[in-house]
């Protein structure tokens, strides 16, 4: 799907049709067209637990970090079909979630 097609707020369940062991069954996220990036995502586990992920998270200890993905917005979802959500869907997931940096991991 090209990133002019993509909603700003969707989810995508793991696109496999077995998740395997500590890996989240539902990835959340939050784009910016404008500048090709993914500014929040949020991965959901089997077990319940929430995490999220945020450019201003990743840039907390200085480090740039211009977008969560390491592709375009138009290469980085693969075959899956984004589902559409609302902000204030998303905005609930993500207040329940826990930080969790990955790129500039202390």
């Amino acid at each position: 799907m090209k990133s002019s097609e993509l909603p700003i707020y969707f989810r995508l369940p793991w696109p496999e049709g077995e998740v395997p062991a500590n890996e989240p069954s539902w990835l959340y996220y939050e784009i910016d067209k404008d500048n090709d990036a993914v500014r929040r995502s949020i991965e959901v586990f089997p077990d319940g637990r929430i995490t999220r992920n945020s450019i201003e998270i990743e840039e907390r200890d200085g480090r740039p970090c211009p977008s969560l993905i390491d592709t375009s917005l138009d290469d980085g979802f693969g075959d899956g079909e984004p589902l559409a959500m609302t902000e204030a869907e998303f905005e609930d997931l993500w207040q329940r979630g826990v930080d969790t940096p990955f790129w500039n991991v202390r």
